[in-house]
């Protein structure tokens, strides 16, 4: 019913089918995430333009880097067209104000905000001398004022994550062959990796970095016994089988298990070197980002397959709801109160005023979704479109309760 309601070209009969497949999933014991239901009341809203599915007009290249501040209540975007730009929530729409306009001469990879919200770290790539590059430290009590310029960095800088208590920020570097600390005024090379690392991650606590290799190689670096490593070959190489590249880690919120990602789409949950289960399947391409809920409920993997996968991590037997999209994601946060799932796009024209939207909006609470359609809807399924679209052999019921029964 669910699948059926996309099919329909009538947004009204789509948005009824939609939330009737919803309360049938509710009523019956059905898998209360499940995909089907997801996509049903998602496209339906969207028929709407409502704001949970809206997308973010603000950049106008692909939208990079994504990180939310919750004490603040906002979202930070940056991407290769140089644009820093803060988002609030004002009236149920999101608003976008740059921190930094646009500008040819700095392209935006990865951003973090300080745990007391003070601070936006912002890293990238300087084009016109690759090999002094800097990151950007913007006070963010002080709207306009000027960055200050943290140097050292060489190529591309990727993956930055402040320490816990603020003081400094870990970022990755140089294609990978360097990992930096910087105090917040000066960067220094505390990570020589032996290979290329595609991503880095800091434990919740700060106390270990995690490190993914395009050998197959999981690191795990301790940060109080001077970075030492821990090594962990996670696809065994074989000489009739190329090494895979793992390409995306992140630390689980209990600080103990790390996920990665690796090239062919695969999802693993390693603890000390051994995967805890097997892998989550169902990406067809490499994985480019893993996420945490605030409430690490969910996970969300982005993928080059252009598709998002949103993870219930109290049940991974169950199939994710399967997010699609049309171009392949390169960064994703949760907003503040976990409501939503923000996806920085590629590039994608919707040809509204010749505008990419490459900032793309998923909600992710079922039932509130459900709510607000019937809030859109206008009135409840007639009875021949009952006996049409559920059935002759189900009695009619009224598929929004706050609406009037329409089967007469």
């Amino acid at each position: 019913m669910a699948i059926k309601s996309k099919e329909l070209n009538d947004n009204e009969q789509e948005g009824l089918l939609a939330q009737q497949a919803y309360n049938f999933n509710t009523k019956y014991d059905g898998y209360p995430f499940n995909n089907d239901v997801y996509n049903g009341l998602f496209t339906a809203l969207k028929k709407y333009d409502h704001p949970l599915t809206k997308s973010l007009a603000g950049h106008t290249n692909a939208a990079r880097a994504l990180v939310t501040s919750v004490g603040s209540a906002s979202i930070f975007s940056g991407g290769s067209d140089g644009k820093v730009i803060r988002w609030t929530l004002q009236n149920g729409t999101w608003k976008g104000v740059e921190v930094v306009g646009e500008r040819t001469e700095y392209q935006v990879y990865s951003l973090d905000v300080s745990p007391d919200g003070k601070y936006l770290a912002v890293g990238g790539l300087f084009p016109a001398d690759q090999d002094a590059n800097y990151a950007e430290l913007y006070d963010l009590q002080n709207p306009g004022s000027v960055a200050k310029k943290i140097t050292g960095y060489k190529s591309d800088i990727e993956n930055i994550h402040f320490t816990p208590d603020g003081k400094g920020f870990y970022a990755r570097c140089n294609s990978g062959r360097s990992i930096m600390y910087s105090d917040l005024s000066t960067a220094r090379e505390v990570i020589s990796p032996k290979e290329k690392i595609t991503s880095i991650d800091l434990s919740p606590d700060g106390t270990k970095i995690a490190g993914a290799g395009t050998e197959g190689n999981l690191y795990i670096w301790d940060v109080r016994n001077n970075y030492a490593p821990s090594i962990y070959n996670i696809f065994k190489r074989r000489s009739d089988k190329p090494e895979n590249h793992i390409l995306a880690v992140t630390f689980m919120p209990d600080n103990r298990r790390v996920v990665i990602g690796d090239e062919n789409g695969e999802v693993r949950i390693i603890l000390d070197g051994l995967a805890t289960r097997s892998p989550l399947s169902g990406h067809t391409s490499q994985i480019e980002q893993i996420r945490f809920s605030h409430s690490g409920k969910f996970m969300a993997t982005a993928s080059r397959d252009k598709t998002i996968r949103l993870w219930y991590m109290e049940n991974l037997k169950e199939q994710p709801q399967v997010l699609l999209d049309h171009d392949w994601v390169w960064s994703m946060a949760f907003t503040p109160d976990d409501s939503q799932l923000m996806a920085g796009i590629h590039s994608v024209r919707e040809n509204v005023k010749d505008v990419d939207f490459t900032i793309h909006a998923w909600p992710t609470k079922i039932p509130a979704m459900s709510s607000e359609l019937c809030s859109k809807l206008t009135r409840n399924m007639t009875k021949d479109e009952w006996e049409l679209y559920v059935g002759e052999d189900l009695p009619y019921e009224a598929t929004c309760t706050n609406l009037k029964a329409n089967n007469k």
